[in-house]
């Protein structure tokens, strides 16, 4: 099968999503179009097993312009023209999507085409009230352009659902699960309250910052951001936070390593990859209440959601004072769900039935 991925945003969570797909559906040639990010890494070829070749996609950008736009179609349709008997069309992240969504419809490509949002553009706490509508709108139209939209968990369906997209699924995120059983050993020091990702507005780090300044001197806890970003000066960092900087992708599950509960401040997301990684390594998780988070936490179990930073800090002084024994198995029981819901395996048996269905149709 030849399966045409197309993407503006190579980086992050786009790019370790792909990196897992296409090695899982390694008996398939996967061609992937793509546009650059500052964190693009400089190598990206070498992630990618020889299945996959990649096409740079020069005009591609993210915010909306429509003379730059326009030459990022012409150049999407030279570039798909050029590729023969296409089995699949994949498209990822919102510009991609819509564009690649009128490429398809001029292709004859529609009942073939899927479209991945990673995080739904209307979702975004960032924007107006009146640029969310906007933004539903071209949805909307790009909906009825072609294509099945993959919503990534199921509060992210919703939420497309609700505003009037039609057509949609979920195959939940997924990644390889660790055929070993987290090690839950205890150790000696502070715990260590740590997140993974940009540092940008999405990630919320005001109120990660304002989580720490509550428990400033506080020698039972510190805090960790595992990344960087352009609001890195929104995070007061002493001797109980510290951020690392860019670390390369295989790095950062051995940083993960060093945090013992997991915590997102995240204002939206699709089904953060990194949560997953976390809940690989056996860690309890402290969740802000938005989409996507809300699908890995079952309250109680595997650790808390909350809307606040007065309630994120009434969970931290909750966990701090569990006993060991229990707080391990609150981190056991995180690996057991990854385990029965968000495998890689899962991800790609049920995107070989969606593509096998969608050729044979």
């Amino acid at each position: 099968m030849k399966i045409v991925h197309v993407t503006e945003c190579l980086a992050g969570g786009v790019l370790t999503f792909l990196v897992n797909l296409t090695s899982q559906l390694d008996d398939d040639e996967h061609i992937i179009i793509y546009g650059k990010r500052d964190n693009t890494p400089a190598d990206v070829q070498k992630m990618f097993g020889p299945n996959v070749s990649l096409i740079y996609w020069e005009n591609a950008q993210r915010e909306i312009r429509p003379k730059q736009d326009l030459l990022a179609l012409q150049e999407l349709l030279r570039d798909l023209r050029k590729i023969s008997d296409i089995d699949i069309l994949q498209l990822h992240s919102s510009k991609a999507g819509v564009l690649g969504r009128v490429a398809a419809r001029l292709l004859g490509l529609q009942k073939r085409t899927f479209y991945l949002p990673h995080g739904v553009s209307f979702a975004r706490q960032d924007i107006s009230a009146k640029k969310k509508r906007f933004y539903v709108l071209i949805e909307r139209a790009a909906n009825a352009f072609a294509g099945t939209v993959i919503a990534c968990s199921s509060s992210e369906r919703d939420l497309l659902q609700a505003n009037g997209i039609k057509n949609v699924i979920v195959i939940n995120n997924g990644i390889e699960v660790s055929s070993k059983e987290p090690d839950y050993q205890a150790h000696e020091g502070p715990l260590v309250f740590g997140t993974v990702g940009r540092i940008t507005f999405q990630k919320n780090p005001a109120m990660f910052n304002e989580i720490a300044k509550h428990f400033k001197d506080d020698k039972r806890v510190s805090f960790l951001w595992i990344g960087d970003g352009e609001l890195r000066h929104e995070i007061e960092e002493n001797e109980q936070v510290k951020v690392t900087g860019w670390v390369k992708l295989n790095e950062v599950q051995e940083c993960l390593k060093n945090v013992d509960v997991y915590l997102s401040t995240a204002l939206w997301e699709g089904l953060p990859l990194s949560v997953l990684e976390a809940m690989n390594l056996g860690k309890p998780l402290l969740l802000s209440d938005c989409i996507g988070n809300v699908d890995t936490v079952e309250p109680g179990k595997n650790g808390y959601m909350y809307h606040t930073a007065e309630e994120a800090i009434e969970k931290i002084e909750v966990l701090l004072k569990m006993p060991i024994n229990k707080r391990m198995n609150v981190g056991k029981n995180s690996y057991e769900i990854l385990c029965n819901s968000f495998s890689l395996t899962a991800l790609k048996d049920h995107y070989r039935l969606v593509y096998k269905k969608a050729v044979l149709s």
